[in-house]
């Protein structure tokens, strides 16, 4: 027998091996393989040799076939496979050689390739049906030392070779389109092993290789990797019927592929405020791009400036993403939908990328095949919890929504044109039954849209919400804007434009112009029984809705076991017209249906898979009551609840037209529906509840009896909606209202701390005796940086200033960073880490000060949880942490009292190129003087050596006493304080510390001037002081004042551009006013760390604007001329 016949023969059996092994679900028809949950992992280092990560990757993908073995330690997605329970193994983390001498024995041989050309995808395909690894030649030995036999040598052989020769080996349903000459051949090879994926490249999309790879694909094919170019490699695959994953520079998927998630299921969080229509306001949503590149997803683009910035739990704002990764690396999409953050400040809702289960042009895609690729992504979309679809398609097509839109898990499409940066269709909304296909009207996109004239169109657009024109879909090009860009553009808009997430911008269009009674609910409440009779509860939950087929298992096998269980759906539905409505229930075995009291069907003693229906007439908007039992006895098990009308077409009722009431909660202000602390209670964060708000909570009108209130917090009652009427304040417990019982309509929580401690202050920890500190000492400085115990030592990072912010409410900023505490990510769970990070004047950034004797607890706003150390902790270096209060000792703290921080922005510093400031380059305000340049340069425009610069400003000693000033540069420096030279050491040296001693008065603010020259090679320039009370230490932006110079740039390269905008009086203690060359201009004020401290007034030139309820000291002021973003700086006396 042939060696290609029995390749094709293993692979068969593998195949069939593999279904018997089967333990990650996947979706009916799902085209991506899978093998075994791995019990442990050989975790492998990056620092292999590029060679040996080429054979490397199909090592893992052969193996894998089996059962994963094998996993790179890349992308954090160690801890995510950590987190399921699975041991991972370093044995061989560097050691290459021994890792395949392992496998050795597991494997047929290796294919000779050369490490970066067309033979290494030649290579990479074959060993994925040959059982055996691809080595480039000059690792060889290796595979040769391990025992292995070579199979074939491919030096010579391109992907046409492969195709004509062993084309019948490969995979019919996924292909990897790969470039292969370049850094890409490191990434991807596991998945194309694994799979049995052919991997090639061709320069063409539509050339000779690829349309023959092409029409050997069966239809709904699925490429990974990337092609030459994005549109007509898209245009292609669709026009094959074929979809891609962007996943080129993808690591381990071979692996992550078979580990299921933590969780059964995926949910997405639930909205903590009502829906709500607004009249009169222009309605914004913003969506950030590109999340169907499945290899960003994988983790390379997991940072602070995209998917992990902390500021996205202050804005409502939409992400795509892969509804396939939750079956691609589901651990991974278990990850993004935990990170999707919903807070009282925003709301982050996952919607599928473009277009749907993989990137394809639906104008592009055979229309009968289309159905098929849609009925497939439904199943998705259920499996992945997604509601909406962003399409990308073709300038020219027609746009016809209804293959997505007839899919009962599909509520709507984000639909935007390739062209046109997305907005081709220009905010045009399609309907189809009822579900409305949205197109983008604006974008935020490199230089062709910034956050500043964006806002001024969205100030000027139409506000008539039932109008198509009073909606705006906003794609967030996410290579060149993100989280930040959108925050921007939101602080600049008017209070006649409102900014929502997806799914309430989905329900306001499908309400206020569909006319359509869209529900807000939340699934219903589901009982699960031990037998078939509701023999006895095991558990509850809250099921979004009635769509399950559990197969020959249960909903829960532990608690139910697989046969003999029964479940009670119950709460209301909702309607969305007036018409007779048909109600189907598909299961196996007993169901009995019940709405508004009267019984649809009654099957409840019946045996083996059947459908039963039943009609009654419903008042769109009306909830009726519903009841669904169901009861299972042998072999499969499944339920599924479906309605239909002349209007409404037959699909599973969706979640927001079935209500429950949610489960009982507690927390530091917790309401109850009866007096003495009885029946259903919620807790309440701090926020305004309206009635919508406070339904959403489980309590319907007049339904509140009593409150359980910690300390540190205050209610305030309404007797009417929307804070209304006669109103009660209460801060302690209440058994009952008496005759506020029933009473209540609406209600603020609000924070009731100590109002008198704005001040500055170091916490000294009374369980420990230690101090907060941040970590890092002096040099700490960035943000994300945790706050942890550590001994008293009198530094600028063991100093925190309280700023109150009303109602015993305090921001906690460090001395010597300038940033303030915040409870990381927004995080809700105990053990949360406290860091710190920029003030954005966020939730997560706000504490209450509440007094406990002569101490203080500090009650993170958001979540209600004081700061404690980690674990009642009394070790240095233990982390502070947020927990329930419960009363522990390491939550109290002593506010040690300390000298007063400044409140300056740093040093002008004027840099020039010439060691004798012999051109001027540009002007800036610099924190404070802390730098290493290396052998590069300070700034754009001036050159790397020989250059020269100058700080100017004023320091200010938080104590009275003798100074020591200390300087270490490389190269010379001169320093001078209230005009003495205290430091002259002009010359060419380095590592040197220089010092000079002078007295200074505490608060009082001192000219300083520094001057520094670079001669040549390394280059840095550090500022300390010290005193008797102040500890050595760089000295801080808080102490150092800026001379108030307006930021210039003059480079040579630099085109001239005269700015005819002036700003004056500058400085000023009043009225400032602007001069420019345009009707009129927004303008917004900064202080030096970034926060808006003024809001956004519109002036036209030399119209007054008053600043003088500013703080003294140096402030930005931004500012849109003609379209053209303008800075400047001046000072407030």
């Amino acid at each position: 027998m042939n060696r290609k016949l029995i390749y094709s023969i293993l692979a068969g059996i593998s195949s069939v091996l593999c279904v018997a092994a089967q333990t990650v679900p996947r979706v009916e028809g799902s085209p991506y393989p899978f093998s075994a949950v791995p019990d442990r992992l050989f975790l492998t280092s990056e620092n292999y040799a590029p060679s040996e990560i080429i054979a490397l990757q199909t090592l893992m993908g052969v193996i894998a076939k089996d059962k994963p073995e094998i996993l790179r330690d890349i992308y954090g997605h160690r801890g995510l496979v950590e987190n399921t329970g699975i041991t991972v193994d370093d044995t061989y983390y560097t050691d290459f050689p021994a890792l395949l001498e392992h496998f050795a024995g597991r494997l047929d041989g290796y294919i000779l390739c050369n490490p970066k050309d067309r033979s290494t995808n030649v290579a990479i395909s074959l060993a994925g049906v040959m059982n055996a690894v691809a080595i480039p030649a000059d690792i060889e030995q290796t595979a040769i030392s391990a025992g292995l036999e070579k199979l074939l040598d491919v030096r010579d052989k391109d992907e046409s070779w492969a195709l004509a020769n062993y084309g019948d080996l490969f995979s019919t349903t996924i292909a990897s389109y790969q470039q292969s000459s370049d850094d890409r051949v490191y990434h991807l090879g596991d998945y194309s092993a694994f799979t049995g994926a052919f991997q090639f490249w061709d320069d063409s999309p539509s050339g000779t290789l690829a349309n023959n790879v092409y029409s050997r694909m069966d239809k709904g094919a699925t490429y990974f990797g990337w092609g030459p170019q994005e549109y007509e490699t898209v245009e292609q695959l669709s026009l094959n019927s074929a979809v891609i994953h962007p996943s080129d520079w993808g690591p381990n998927m071979s692996t992550l592929t078979n580990i299921p998630a933590t969780k059964e299921t995926f949910r997405q969080k639930e909205p903590v405020k009502a829906f709500e229509v607004v009249p009169d306001v222009h309605t914004v949503c913003f969506v950030i791009s590109d999340g169907d590149n499945v290899q960003w997803l994988l983790g390379s683009h997991d940072s602070p400036t995209s998917w992990n910035n902390p500021n996205r739990a202050r804005v409502n704002l939409g992400w795509t993403i892969s509804p396939a990764l939750a079956e691609l690396a589901p651990v991974v999409y278990e990850k993004y939908v935990d990170n999707c953050l919903t807070t009282s400040e925003g709301r982050n809702v996952l919607i599928a990328g473009p277009s749907g289960r993989g990137y394809h042009l639906p104008g592009r895609y055979p229309d009968a095949d289309l159905e098929a690729e849609s009925e497939l992504l439904n199943r998705y979309m259920k499996k992945a919890d997604l509601r909406i679809v962003n399409i990308i398609d073709a300038d020219d097509s027609d746009n016809d929504p209804s293959a997505y839109l007839r899919q009962d898990n599909i509520d709507a499409l984000f639909y935007y044109s390739y062209g046109a940066n997305y907005t081709g269709r220009q905010g045009e909304i399609d309907w189809y039954n009822g579900k409305p296909s949205i197109g983008g009207r604006y974008t935020l996109w490199g230089t062709l849209s910034s956050p500043g004239p964006l806002a001024e169109q969205l100030n000027q657009a139409s506000t008539d919400i039932y109008s198509e024109d009073g909606y705006s879909l906003i794609p967030v090009h996410v290579w060149s804007r993100g989280v930040d860009d959108v925050l921007e553009c939101i602080e600049n808009l008017g209070p006649n434009v409102r900014v929502v997430a997806p799914d309430e911008f989905v329900w306001l269009i499908r309400k206020n112009l569909g006319g359509l009674q869209v529900g807000t609910g939340n699934g219903l409440r589901a009982d699960y029984y031990d037998g078939y009779n509701r023999n006895e509860l095991r558990y509850s939950q809250t099921d979004a809705n009635v769509d399950f087929d559990w197969g020959t298992g249960s909903p829960d096998v532990e608690k139910l076991g697989t046969d003999q269980f029964s479940v009670k759906w119950s709460g209301q539905v909702q309607p969305l017209y007036d018409e007779e409505y048909t109600f189907y229930v598909q299961s196996d075995d007993g169901v009995r249906l019940t709405v508004n009291g009267e019984v649809l069907m009654d099957a409840y003693d019946s045996r083996g898979a059947q459908t039963g229906s039943g009609t009654i007439t419903l008042a769109a908007g009306e909830k009726y009551d519903i009841l669904l039992e169901y009861a299972e006895d042998s072999d499969d098990a499944f339920c599924h609840l479906e309605w239909e009308s002349i209007s409404q077409m037959r699909e599973i009722v969706p979640k927001g037209q079935l209500y429950s009431r949610p489960d009982s909660s507690k927390g530091p202000v917790t309401f109850y529906e009866k007096c003495g602390f009885k029946g259903f209670h919620a807790e309440l964060p701090i926020g305004e509840y309206k009635l919508a708000d406070l339904e959403l909570r489980g309590f319907r009108e007049k339904e509140i009896a009593a409150l359980k209130i910690a300390r540190g917090y205050k209610a305030v009652l309404y007797e009417e909606d929307n804070f209304g009427g006669a109103s009660k304040e209460i801060n302690t417990n209440r058994g009952c209202f008496g005759n506020w019982k029933n009473k209540v309509s609406s209600l603020k929580v609000m924070a009731d701390g100590d109002t008198e401690l704005e001040g500055t202050y170091s916490l000294k920890n009374i369980n420990s005796g230690l101090f907060m500190d941040v970590r890092g000492g002096l040099g700490g400085v960035s943000d994300g940086v945790n706050v942890q115990l550590w001994h008293e030592n009198n530094q600028a990072n063991q100093t925190f200033n309280l700023e109150h912010m009303g109602n015993g409410v305090y921001t906690i900023t460090v001395y010597h960073s300038a940033k303030c505490l915040d409870v990381e990510q927004s995080g809700l769970d105990d053990g949360t880490n406290i860091s710190q990070r920029t003030n954005y004047e966020a939730r997560n950034q706000q504490f209450i000060a509440v007094r406990e004797g002569g101490n203080y607890k500090f009650i993170a706003v958001h979540s209600g949880k004081v700061i404690a150390a980690e674990d009642e902790s009394t070790s240095s270096e233990a982390s502070v942490v947020q927990y329930t209060d419960t009363g522990q000792a390491s939550a109290k703290w002593e506010l040690v009292s300390a000298p007063a921080v400044g409140n300056g922005d740093g040093l002008t510093g004027d840099y020039y190129n010439g060691m004798e400031f012999d051109t001027f380059v540009f002007s800036r305000t610099d924190p404070s003087i802390d730098f290493d340049w290396g052998e590069g340069s300070p700034g754009t425009g001036v050159d790397v050596d020989d250059y020269s610069i100058r700080w100017n400003g004023k320091v200010e000693p938080r104590y009275s006493g003798e100074y020591t000033f200390y300087i270490t540069s490389d190269n010379g420096r001169r320093l001078w304080i209230d005009g003495e030279l205290i430091i002259d050491a002009w010359i060419d040296d380095w590592d040197v510390e220089y010092f000079g001693t002078i007295t200074l008065e505490a608060g009082q603010k001192y000219d300083i001037r520094l001057e520094y020259f670079e001669n040549y090679g390394g280059a840095n320039c550090r500022l300390r002081w010290s005193s008797d009370s102040q500890p050595k230490e760089i000295i801080p932006r808080n102490q150092l004042y800026a001379s108030g110079q307006t930021i210039i740039v003059q480079t040579e390269k630099a085109e001239e551009k005269e700015d005819a905008t002036i700003l004056y009086p500058n400085p000023s203690s009043g009225d400032l006013r602007l001069q420019f060359d345009s009707e009129k201009t927004e303008v917004a004020i900064y202080n030096m760390a970034g926060r808006k401290v003024m809001p956004v007034k519109t002036v036209r030139p030399d119209e007054a604007v008053d600043v003088s309820s500013l703080k003294s000291g140096q402030y930005i002021i931004r500012f849109y001329v003609n379209g053209e973003e303008k800075t400047k700086h001046f000072i407030k006396d």
